[in-house]
């Protein structure tokens, strides 16, 4: 009798332990979580400032920001046209 005494116990501590665990992951995983959503939130922040930056240098410098196009756009093509001549 005494042995299932001792069982009930030792399953009882395994039992209170498994819970403990079990909330400490869930605290970690809630942390885990807010900061990765801080995290994007920072981004978005950077990403909407750089690209509200971008939209002000184009429409103070239309003509340089079409030439910086038309350059990036050219040197695409012809990067493109010659991989795809290599591979013929």
């Amino acid at each position: 009798m005494h042995a299932s005494v001792g069982t009930t116990n030792t399953e009882q501590v395994v039992a209170d332990e498994a819970a403990q665990a079990k909330e400490r992951l869930r605290s970690a995983t809630g942390a885990a979580a807010t900061a990765a959503r801080e995290r994007a939130r920072q981004a978005q922040d950077w990403a909407r400032h750089q690209w509200s930056d971008l939209q002000d240098t184009v429409e103070a410098q239309p003509y340089r920001a079409t030439l910086w196009a038309l350059g990036i756009g050219l040197a695409a093509g012809i990067l493109l046209t010659s991989l795809m001549r290599g591979r013929r």
